[in-house]
C-alpha cells in the first residue's frame, strides 16, 4: 500500500499559488482598524502553517493580540507548522470530531473542508462553535468537474471501482446549497467564486500539483506499485494534452475556487 500520508514538501511545491485564495479570502475580512478584534481565531486544515502565519499578521494588529489555534489531522503537516511559526497553537484533531474549548471569534479554512464528508450537517455544527456576531470564512476547491480531475477517472479506468470509491473522498456542494445551509445560523452570508490561471514551471506541473492532493486517496486504493505506476504514465499523458506547455516552458492552469464569509446570528 503506498504512503496515504501528507507530504509537506510536495504540497509547498507551488506554496505561492495555494496561498493566494488564503489571501484574497483573509483580505475580503474586517480588520482590528476597522473594529473587528477577534481573541479566538481557529484555522481548520492548517497543514504546513504559512496560511495561519498570515492570519497572526492580519489580526494581531493594534494591541490585538488573539489566541491563535492552528487544527490538523497530519501529523507531518503539524511539524512543519511548529517548525515555522511558534506563535500559533497547533493541535492534531480530525475537523469532523473536532471541538473547541472556547467559542470563536473567526473560525476560517482554507482548502481543508472538501475533505469532511456531509457539509449540510457539518457546516451547522461548525456554526455553533462561534460566537455571535464573529466569522465564518471559508475556502474550498471547485475544480473537480476540470479536466484535471476527470482525467483521473479515464486514467484509472482499469481500476474503476477503486478510483470512484477514492474520489467519492471529495466533495463539496453547489454554492446555493451552501446559502440555503449557512442563513438560518448566520447573517450576510456572502458567496463568489474565482478562476485563477495559475502560472507553472517545471516538468509535469499539473500532476504535481494533483499528486498533492487529489491523487492521494487514488493512488492509495490502487493494488500496487505496478498498477500506480501505469496510471500514472496514462494520466501524465493526458494532462499533457489538455494543459501543454508553452514554448517558454510555462503551462497555465485553470483553477476555480468558492468563497463563503458569514457573520454568525
Amino acid at each position: 500500500m503506498t504512503n496515504t500520508h501528507w507530504d509537506p514538501d510536495q504540497y509547498g511545491l507551488f506554496g505561492d499559488e495555494r496561498r493566494r485564495p488564503a489571501i484574497d479570502l483573509i483580505a475580503r475580512l474586517p480588520k482590528p482598524a476597522q473594529g473587528f478584534n477577534p481573541t479566538n481565531i481557529v484555522d481548520l486544515g492548517c497543514g504546513p502553517g504559512t496560511v495561519t502565519s498570515l492570519l497572526v499578521d492580519a489580526f494581531a494588529t493594534n494591541g490585538n493580540e488573539p489566541v491563535i489555534t492552528g487544527i490538523d489531522h497530519s501529523a507531518e503537516m503539524l511539524e512543519k507548522a511548529r517548525a515555522h511559526d511558534d506563535r500559533i497553537i497547533w493541535q492534531q484533531s480530525d475537523i469532523a470530531a473536532w471541538e473547541p474549548e472556547a467559542p470563536i471569534d473567526l473560525l476560517f479554512s482554507n482548502a481543508a473542508l472538501q475533505w469532511v464528508p456531509g457539509h449540510a450537517n457539518l457546516l451547522p455544527r461548525l456554526c455553533g462553535f462561534v460566537k455571535p456576531g464573529g466569522l465564518i470564512a471559508l475556502q474550498v476547491p471547485n475544480n473537480f468537474l476540470a479536466p484535471s480531475h476527470q482525467l483521473i477517472s479515464e486514467a484509472g479506468e482499469k481500476w474503476e471501482k477503486e478510483v470512484a470509491a477514492a474520489q467519492d473522498q471529495l466533495k463539496i456542494m453547489r454554492p446555493g446549497d451552501y446559502f440555503d445551509v449557512l442563513t438560518p445560523h448566520c447573517s450576510n452570508v456572502d458567496l463568489w467564486q474565482t478562476q485563477y490561471c495559475h502560472v507553472l514551471r517545471g516538468e509535469d506541473p499539473v500532476f504535481n500539483w494533483v499528486f498533492a492532493t487529489a491523487l492521494r486517496p487514488v493512488l492509495a486504493n490502487l493494488p500496487d506499485d505496478d498498477a500506480r505506476a501505469a496510471f500514472c504514465a496514462h494520466y501524465k499523458t493526458r494532462l499533457k494534452h489538455v494543459y501543454p506547455a508553452r514554448p517558454d516552458g510555462i503551462t497555465l492552469f485553470p483553477f476555480n475556487r468558492l468563497f463563503i464569509v458569514a457573520s454568525k446570528r
